[in-house]
Order: structure tokens, then sequence, then C-alpha cells
């Protein structure tokens, strides 16, 4: 109740999409708390450690920065655990643990270090704690903190974890100090460490209903348990709890804002399934495009990045993972931002940008409900007023706000030829049931 109806994450994470972070913290809780009972088991389980094996490598397949998230809990679990009678049959556990998950999640890793991010990891590594570019700094800011969390929300967690102190709680003091090593690990600079960056702040703080909903369980449980043989209190707990849910469900659902962040509206919708219906498979989208976090990576704009999702058809823009895995050939992060510095520089009509579209192998333009508007308010975006003036696009579809055209590969090579299907060269115009014009090719 507490993380997923009176915080604001991970309910907030509808607003970006922001899934694969999201699916690693459903998956991270599971890989502490198999991984903690499989290091302190009196006898070793074989179930139970191929468990942890599985869980642990899917968490390294899903997502990376929650990966150290979780190798950062073993490290706070071997101070502590470590400490203690039998460490080293606990030791031989967590390496048994670590090595078979590696096992498992290795033949990706071993493609991953051909990507761009050792190398970003070691630049950060080496990176000194002033030498951090401004962009990483105040990326890499707290802001505010009742962004994450209500300040009662705050309190309350401290209180929680205070009153597990004071009880000698060890697995209240595990928990806490998991975290705030994360924090440590986050801000190295706080103690003249290099690394800034590696795990930004954004992301650990967008995660913290993990901590505060387990810390706020455990204060909500001592306040039950104090009661448990009065009837009332229970009733009580329960009325207080289906109160507070209540509250939460009409405060996390005005959260929620698609007419902002929605990259996928109805109408693009129907535009991908008239895609699929009418654009070969081979086709290559143009879409919205612009340079994002400090101008390191290109991402999408509208509907146009899920193309490859929804419709099959390829586009220009790959998921944003793109600049830190290994790409289609040598220098592909920047080959990809290439295009979009090209098209913002010089614009669609200029023939080196023709001469790069050819060279990509782009064959239509898909212009998406909200006009490249999402997340961007800055100039040049592929605008339909600018593609109609330009003999070099074709209209072929108008519903709505989204559009196709076809780009004209006949400027690259002499051949007079577009990937249109051929039922829609035979089509004609015709209107919708809302009265609305699609359009087809002209002839061919």
């Amino acid at each position: 109740t507490a993380a997923g109806l009176l915080m604001p994450m991970p309910m907030f994470y509808v607003n970006w999409g922001r899934y694969t972070q999201l699916a690693g913290l459903v998956i991270l809780p599971a890989a502490v708390t198999l991984s903690w009972c499989f290091f302190e088991r009196p006898r070793r389980d074989r179930a139970s450690v191929a468990l942890v094996w599985i869980v642990v490598a899917g968490l390294a397949l899903t997502h990376y920065r929650v990966l150290i998230f979780y190798a950062i809990f073993v490290a706070a679990w071997a101070l502590v655990g470590l400490s203690e009678k039998g460490r080293w049959a606990k030791l031989k556990r967590v390496v048994e643990a670590g090595a078979g998950a590696m096992l498992l999640a290795g033949p990706w890793f071993i493609n991953l270090m051909g990507g761009f991010i050792p190398h970003q990891l070691e630049r950060k590594l080496v990176t000194p704690p002033g030498g951090a570019s401004e962009f990483v700094r105040s990326y890499n800011a707290i802001g505010d903190l009742s962004f994450f969390l209500a300040p009662s929300g705050w309190i309350l967690t401290v209180v929680a974890a205070a009153t597990g102190f004071w009880f000698r709680k060890r697995r209240v003091l595990l928990f806490t100090l998991w975290w705030f090593i994360l924090l440590m690990v986050t801000n190295p600079a706080w103690l003249r460490l290099p690394g800034t960056g590696i795990i930004s702040n954004f992301a650990l703080f967008i995660s913290v209903y993990i901590p505060a909903g387990v810390l706020l369980g455990y204060l909500f449980g001592l306040w039950v348990g104090r009661g448990v043989h009065r009837e009332w209190h229970s009733v009580l707990a329960t009325l207080a709890v289906m109160a507070l849910a209540f509250i939460g469900v009409h405060d996390r659902v005005r959260e929620v804002h698609p007419e902002r962040y929605a990259l996928v509206t109805r109408p693009d919708l129907r535009a991908m399934e008239w895609i699929r219906d009418n654009i070969p498979p081979k086709a290559r989208f143009l879409v919205n495009s612009f340079l994002a976090y400090g101008g390191t990576a290109v991402v999408g704009s509208d509907a146009g990045w899920w193309l490859p999702l929804l419709t099959g058809r390829d586009n220009t823009v790959p998921p944003l993972s793109y600049g830190f895995e290994r790409g289609l050939q040598e220098g592909y992060h920047l080959w990809v931002k290439e295009l979009t510095e090209q098209i913002q520089r010089e614009g669609l009509e200029q023939p080196s940008t023709i001469a790069m579209l050819c060279d990509r192998g782009v064959t239509h333009v898909y212009v998406g409900q909200r006009q490249g508007r999402v997340n961007y308010t800055g100039p040049h975006t592929l605008t339909p007023d600018e593609l109609l003036k330009d003999p070099a696009f074709l209209p072929l579809y108008h519903r709505d706000r989204v559009w196709v055209f076809a780009f004209d590969r006949a400027l690259c090579d002499g051949a007079y030829h577009r990937l249109i299907s051929p039922a829609l060269m035979r089509g004609s115009p015709h209107r919708d049931s809302e009265g609305q014009r699609e359009l087809a090719p002209k002839g061919t």
C-alpha cells in the first residue's frame, strides 16, 4: 500500500515509459530476498541456488544500473553477515551465487564489452571529482526531494529506521546500510572520489519507494503487533489501510499525464495499422527526434519512435540503449546522431541532407499526432507544411495530425521507385468514417 498508493513512485513511471528500470526494480526485491535467504540458510539447497542464478541473471539482462543496486546489497550484506559465525561458508555461497549468475548472463556481457559502456565507465572512474562536466553535475543534482516522496514520508522513513536501530533489528540495519552505501556510491564526490554519474541521483531517488515502503511497513507492523490481542486494534488497522489506499488511489491517478508525456496516441495507432497494411516491411522511416542528455544521444519525440515495435518497419532512431551497447557498425552512436544534427543544421531541402537520407536507406517519413513535441520545445521538427512544399516527399496518408510521406528515391539513383504496396498503388483518395481524407499516391 505504501509504495503503490502513497508514494509518487513508481506510478509516475507511467509518464516516462521508463519501463526497463521499473522492470529491474520489480526483479530487484526478489533477487535480494532470494539471495539473502540463500546466504544465511543453514543448509545448501540446490533449488535455492538455481533460483538465485536465474533471478540475478534475469536482473543483469534487464537493467545494468539496477544490477549495481543488487551488487551494493551484496556488499552491505558482506559487511554484516561475514562478521558473524560461519563466515567462510557464507562467503562460499556468495561466490557460488555470483558465479552461476555470471555464467548465465555471460554471453550477453561478452557482447556488451564491445560496446560503449566499458569505455564510459572507465572514463567516469578516472575523472576526478572536480573534473565532471557541467551537464553531468547538473544532471546528477538531487533536486526537490518532495518530488520523490512527500515530506511526511521522509520523516516516517527516518523514524522507522531509527526505531529499528533502537530495537537492534539486524534486518533494518542491513537494509538501511544498503541504501546508505548506494547514496555514497551515487555521490562519490562527497568523499572526494571519482565516479560521478555512474549512478545518477535521479535514478536512485526514483527508486526510493523500495526502502521507504519496506521501512514504513516495518513501522506499521510494530504498531499492529502491539495490539495483536485486541480485536478493535486489528479492525482499526484495517480501516486505516483502506482509508490510506482510497486517498492514495485518487492522488496517484492525478499524477498520470498522457496529454503531456504520451508518444503514441489513438490516431497514431490507426496510422500504424494503415502502415502495416500498405507499406512494405523493408521500408525505413525518417522520424522526429532531438538531441538529449547534453547532446550525447538522439531520442524520438512522437510516435515515430515506436514504429519498429508497432509496425515492424525500421526507423532512424533506435532505442535509447543504442548509445551504450555494440552498434551495427563502428561508431554507431555517432552515426545515428549525425542525421539529426544534419537536419537541425541544414534542413531537409539541402542536397547534403537528401544525400544522407539516400545513404541511410530512408524510404518514408512519419509525422506523429504529437508533431515531434513530446518533451521537446526546441526548433527543427519535421512538419507537414515543410514536407508538403518539398517535391521530394509525396503525401500518402493524413488523418487527424498524423502524416505519412514517401521519399522519392529517384533522387538517389535516377530510377523512379517508391516502396509502396501494389494495393496502395492501385488505390484512390477516399474519405474515412470521420470525413477526413486519407491520401493515396497520385499515379506512378
